[in-house]
């Protein structure tokens, strides 16, 4: 029996099988763009164009910043005696040992702890002073941040003096 070499030929089946393939993806593709297009215009129906208008940016009037500028500054009703803590004073946190001081919401010692005020912390005094549970009690402010307010017992306060300037 003699060997013959195999022919390197396509089958049939195989090519009619690529042209049913490609005809199908170019059936669908075709499909896909009439899906995709845009319905066509009625006979005798005139094509619109839509138009957004866009209106044109326009300068606002703004009146010139005024040179005074003015910021609410609480001042003591009454001349303090030196070394007395009042309402416009500045206090300074101490003698807690590095504890901290509660800042309560009210005066006395049963009142809400909003906060911890750090020892050498600055307040401005806003309120007071209101005797309650034995202590003389200060409403402090920090000028830094003002939701940092509460109150604070008068024992823990140290008043800051301010120099006054010589003429």
């Amino acid at each position: 029996m003699e060997n013959k070499p195999a022919k390197n030929r396509i089958h049939p089946l195989s090519i009619v099988a690529a042209i049913l393939f490609a005809a199908a993806l170019l059936g669908l593709l075709y499909l896909i763009l009439q899906l995709t297009r845009p319905a066509p215009n009625e006979p005798g129906e005139v094509p619109t164009a839509k138009l957004t208008l866009i209106p044109a940016p326009t300068h606002t009037h703004t009146p010139p910043p005024t040179s005074i500028i003015s910021t609410a500054t609480p001042t003591p009703g009454a001349v303090l005696p030196p070394g007395t803590i009042g309402v416009g004073a500045y206090v300074k946190v101490g003698r807690t040992q590095g504890a901290g001081l509660r800042m309560r919401a009210e005066p006395g010692t049963d009142a809400a702890v909003d906060f911890v005020a750090m020892d050498d912390e600055v307040f401005l005094v806003v309120g007071g002073p209101v005797e309650a549970d034995g202590y003389t009690w200060w409403q402090l402010s920090a000028p830094y941040d003002q939701t940092r307010t509460g109150w604070s017992a008068q024992d823990f306060l140290d008043l800051i003096e301010l120099a006054t300037p010589t003429p």
